[in-house]
């Protein structure tokens, strides 16, 4: 395990509003590889589940690997696992970069 890297956390965020509410920041061949969460937007589903925090790094979005995705594929990605009728929830493998080591 690398220094400053925790564990990765699974979050079931339910879609409990009219919107995700999450913008994320990078994607592959960007200095930040893997799509981290910028910002979440109040009355979203996100905030509402209160679980992620704005710096967390996402994985994986219902068992599909962010690694290697562009930007644009990676929101799109996120953005159709909201809108699909299959699931009421979006499952985040998300993990915590420790910013003080």
């Amino acid at each position: 395990m690398q220094m400053g890297m925790m564990e990765p956390i699974l979050v079931r965020v339910p879609k409990c509003a009219s919107t995700l509410g999450i913008a994320v920041e990078g994607g592959a061949n960007t200095r930040q590889p893997l799509p981290r969460i910028a910002t979440i937007q109040k009355g979203g589903s996100v905030h509402l589940c209160g679980q992620l925090r704005v710096g967390q790094v996402i994985l994986e979005v219902n068992g599909v690997s962010l690694k290697g995705m562009e930007h644009r594929d990676a929101t799109r990605l996120i953005a159709e696992a909201f809108k699909t009728k299959d699931k009421d929830h979006v499952d985040f493998l998300i993990m915590e970069f420790n910013s003080a080591l």
